[in-house]
């Protein structure tokens, strides 16, 4: 790699509109520490929460510029030199704060997952399917046979938690806003959509 700068995505001011929040600036090339790999960014989840975060809610009291992003996927092409557990061509998924927008990011082996391969679908698993499985298993307590609702069955989060209930053994109801998304439902499990 002959790289010097690679881009990324910085808030450059506070506002809710992402588009006047953000600006695309180039930095030097992240070098990794003895415990950090460097990732080639495939992929970045797009959030809601993006508005949020240039609206100045996730970073209390952090001015501009600051990086924006959250979920990455994507491959190593670097390993420090403490790093045993990954190599150079692996494929990792991670979230951190400011870590998504970016064409590469230098961040500790200890915070990525490993993963077969580097997909938006396996990536949808970091933040969607660990909010369904908080909710349903930590908050909701599930036990089989109960019957769960699920509102916006056919969204991001929900038809994790449309799979996870069902997995579980419970009667799942879910919400939905057409017919299309009410046949997707079915597929996944809902005994009945709405």
């Amino acid at each position: 790699m002959n790289h010097k700068t690679y881009k990324k995505l910085v808030a450059s001011k506070l506002s809710k509109n992402f588009r006047t929040a953000a600006e695309i600036v180039e930095v030097d090339f992240p070098v990794p520490t003895s415990n950090e790999i460097v990732m080639r960014n495939l992929f970045a989840g797009v959030n809601a929460s993006d508005v949020n975060i240039t609206g100045g809610l996730y970073f209390i009291n952090t001015p501009p510029p600051f990086d924006l992003g959250v979920e990455a996927a994507g491959e190593i092409i670097a390993v420090g030199s403490n790093v045993r557990h990954l190599k150079v061509n692996d494929h990792v998924i991670t979230v951190q704060l400011g870590g998504g927008y970016r064409e590469y990011l230098a961040i500790d082996a200890n915070q990525v997952i490993p993963v077969l391969k580097a997909t938006p679908e396996v990536l949808t698993v970091v933040v969607s399917g660990l909010t369904a499985s908080i909710g349903l298993e930590v908050v909701g307590e599930i036990k089989s046979g109960e019957v769960v609702l699920v509102t916006a069955a056919a969204g991001g989060t929900g038809h994790y938690a449309v799979q996870l209930a069902k997995l579980a053994g419970a009667h799942v109801i879910g919400t939905c806003g057409s017919q299309a998304k009410a046949e997707f439902l079915k597929q996944l499990g809902c005994q009945s959509s709405y």
